[in-house]
């Protein structure tokens, strides 16, 4: 078999362009599907030779071209090689130069099996070269470079803040330059552990890149700058978007697990994970003051995972451990032995016609509760979400109590004013009317809505604005507003699928 020489997108609106051996013209063509008006029909002449994988380059174009984020002026010429990026036109159409099989592998081409000439198929043996792939239309990136082996020992790093820190001083980089390492001791560490059999990998959040704030292709740049700083081969795993691949969430380590370490189960009582979002409250003060840890995203990540955490500090410089700020829910517990109702001798259904007020922020569970064990008790439900207004609720409990029906109000009611017209209405029709609260911090629905969101797409997300201002607003109900009965209602979960369950006692937010 033959080497091939492709130019591979990394934006979706772009095909794979192949390329013949020797001379090949790009720019804005059918066969590019370039459409870009700054782009000349002959933009770049490519002069590919596939015995020794190599691309000569010249720029043909009035407007520059972009080569490894460098820019290239009309009459360049220059080498690409395996692995190098290309922007047709600077700024715009990036293309990685991809040779099939890439140089250096040890398989004699005439004995490659056609899968390691697969086109479209992700490449996991190709460690003899850098190699980018995506996961689930770009959700997560894969980087791995030249020279990664896959392993039973996983040495595993957050990046900003743990490997690396801005120049600058900021929180977030400037820029894609504005980097340097973390310590001078981290190339040294990461090859000691390199040469003890360990794998070194990356687990980065990056949801700036999904939100334009930082450039992809500036990023990719970044990232192999990193590796060469550090002079060990590192796989490296880039959460783009919110979700299940996004720390604290498992989903990168899952992947590595499932089909980035060629199929070597890792053991993880060998393994670590090294991360800066560890909790830590806010220390020192004036030069030597350090601020508090942004998130916990990294401390939650390992315990999801598996992994015995380390901070930087007690990484790098062997620092004694630190004291950090534990999160306000914990999904571990036992909810089993919680009983449904505080007091346990509430009772349900009540022995006579009653309206039950839900108080609760929303995500607490109110809407569960009212489905799985009021509405089976012949309550009648009153959603202002459902049927679109407090007025419309109102009529439908007035109805229900009309004809000795007891109802439930299933809205937030977190304020007094928002209960007094529903109590006034029940003592007109000289119905009982009692009060149930969620008894949930706001921890746990911060929990229960990341949770929605995973397994049911219907939900939307609810932001912290918006629990702020309502548990602003949160005024406890008092028997003094008309209620026979104040019941505090605990979650006592049950999921459709035992996947859900497992995922339910993780970390889903990372503070």
């Amino acid at each position: 078999m033959k080497r091939i020489c492709l130019l591979k997108p990394m934006e979706p609106e772009h095909q794979t362009i192949h390329l013949s051996s020797g001379k090949n013209i790009i720019g804005r063509q059918k066969e590019t599907g370039i459409r870009d008006a700054k782009c000349s029909r002959q933009q770049v002449e490519l002069d590919v030779d596939m015995e020794k994988a190599k691309v000569k380059l010249k720029v043909l174009g009035l407007n520059p071209c972009g080569i490894n984020g460098l820019m290239g002026m009309q009459h360049t010429e220059c080498e690409l090689q395996h692995g190098d990026i290309l922007e047709i036109v600077y700024g715009r159409h990036p293309f990685e130069v991809h040779f099939k099989p890439p140089p250096e592998m040890d398989k004699p081409i005439e004995n490659l099996d056609p899968k390691d000439l697969e086109i479209d198929g992700k490449i996991t043996e190709e460690t003899s070269a850098d190699t980018w792939s995506d996961v689930e239309n770009g959700k997560m990136l894969v980087f791995t470079s030249k020279g990664v082996k896959a392993s039973d020992k996983i040495a595993s790093y957050d990046m900003d803040g743990t490997i690396i820190r801005t120049k600058s001083g900021n929180v977030f980089p400037k820029t894609c330059d504005d980097w340097m390492l973390n310590y001078p001791e981290v190339p040294k560490k990461l090859k000691s552990l390199k040469e003890s059999g360990f794998k070194i990998c990356f687990f980065t959040n990056q949801g700036g890149i999904a939100k334009g704030k930082t450039d992809l292709n500036e990023f990719k740049q970044k990232i192999k700058q990193i590796i060469a700083k550090l002079q060990v081969p590192v796989q490296a795993f880039i959460a783009i978007t919110d979700g299940y691949y996004r720390k604290p969430l498992p989903g990168m380590w899952e992947h590595l697990e499932k089909h980035a370490n060629d199929g070597i189960p890792i053991k993880k009582e060998i393994s670590f994970y090294v991360g800066d979002a560890a909790g830590r409250p806010e220390l020192g003060k004036g030069k030597t003051k350090r601020r508090k840890d942004h998130s916990l995203a990294d401390r939650l990540f390992a315990h999801n995972v598996g992994l015995t955490f380390y901070t930087p500090e007690e990484h790098f410089l062997s620092t004694k451990k630190e004291e950090w700020i534990r999160p306000e829910f914990d999904p571990t517990k036992d909810f089993e032995s919680l009983s449904l109702l505080e007091p346990k001798d509430a009772k349900l259904p009540a022995d006579q016609c009653e309206m039950i007020i839900m108080v609760g922020l929303p995500g607490s569970g109110k809407s569960h509760f009212c489905k799985k064990t009021l509405a089976p008790l012949g309550y009648t439900i009153a959603n202002a979400d459902t049927v679109g207004s407090v007025q419309a609720c109102l009529k439908i409990c007035e109805n229900a109590l009309m004809s000795s029906t007891s109802c439930v109000v299933d809205n937030t009611n977190v304020d007094m004013e928002s209960r007094k017209r529903f109590v006034e209405l029940a003592k007109k029709l000289n119905a009982q009317c009692r009060c149930f609260v969620m008894n949930v911090s706001v921890g746990q629905v911060k929990h229960n809505i990341a949770f929605r969101q995973l397994t049911d797409a219907k939900h939307t997300k609810i932001n912290d604005m918006v629990l702020n201002m309502m548990k602003k607003k949160f005024t406890p109900p008092q028997r003094e507003e008309g209620f026979a009965e104040i019941v505090k209602v605990n979650i006592k979960p049950d999921f459709e699928r035992d996947d859900w369950k497992r995922l339910y006692a993780m970390y889903l937010v990372d503070k």
